[in-house]
């Protein structure tokens, strides 16, 4: 047994993690509708292009484009830079990826969401989506050459969240979320305010005999969706 633990301890281990369009921003417009009658006499029909929550990769100043890792750790580690994107109407993150070689690694992906719009923006849901066409959230997949049996025991320890602001405690609700959580309150972003948003992930977090794989393999997540409403 020993010997077999020290002839796995000495493979190289190397973890892509692959998240396309990691977040969308659902945009809903609950409180409007085509018409709003205000009186018998008078008509308002509320402009849905007024309504703008953005990401930005610097606080205060609304930028666009690449997003660097704001912490790696673990030998080896690598992460490339994510990207951000405006255009259309539902703006997205995407390309955060990383590479491990061994257990207790992690990188962070550090930017905001901006309320760019005429309107209080309220947080609504966090929905960690499944991988498109498929009935899962995250998939483990062995490379020629990798047992899927050791693969599947090291993907136990692959982990993804994401917490808002700068409150790094429990006591905050939209701390280290890691599942769907819906029907969120008390969570406005008001006018020209930024919010910081960070993205976690993690190979066997605070645990170094971590289980490891024989070989490389790749870990795929679904999206995570921010679902921003004009209403509470």
């Amino acid at each position: 047994m020993r010997n077999y633990r020290k002839r796995r301890n000495t493979k190289i281990i190397i973890i892509m993690i692959l998240l396309v369009l990691v977040t969308g921003l659902s945009i809903g417009f609950a409180v409007f509708s085509d018409n709003l009658t205000i009186s018998s006499s008078a008509l308002v029909s509320a402009d849905p292009s007024n309504f703008k929550v953005l990401f930005s990769s610097k606080e205060n100043t609304l930028t666009t484009g690449s997003v660097a890792t704001s912490s790696v750790t673990g030998k080896d580690t690598k992460a490339d830079n994510a990207t951000i994107n405006n255009n259309g109407s539902s703006p997205s993150i995407s390309g955060l990826k990383a590479m491990f070689k061994v257990p207790n690694s992690t990188i962070n992906y550090t930017f905001y969401v901006t309320n760019q719009g005429s309107y209080t923006a309220y947080l609504n849901e966090i929905n960690f989506a499944n991988i498109s066409g498929q009935n899962v959230k995250k998939k483990c997949t062995a490379k020629a050459g990798t047992s899927q049996a050791s693969v599947d025991e090291a993907c136990k320890y692959i982990a993804i969240s994401i917490n808002f602001g700068t409150d790094n405690s429990s006591s905050n609700p939209l701390y280290a979320v890691s599942t769907t959580k819906s029907n969120i309150n008390n969570q406005p972003l008001n006018k020209g305010a930024y919010m910081k948003v960070r993205v976690w992930i993690a190979y066997g977090y605070n645990n170094a005999n971590a289980p490891v794989a024989d070989g490389d393999f790749d870990v795929e997540f679904g999206d995570i969706i921010l679902t921003y409403s004009s209403a509470d």
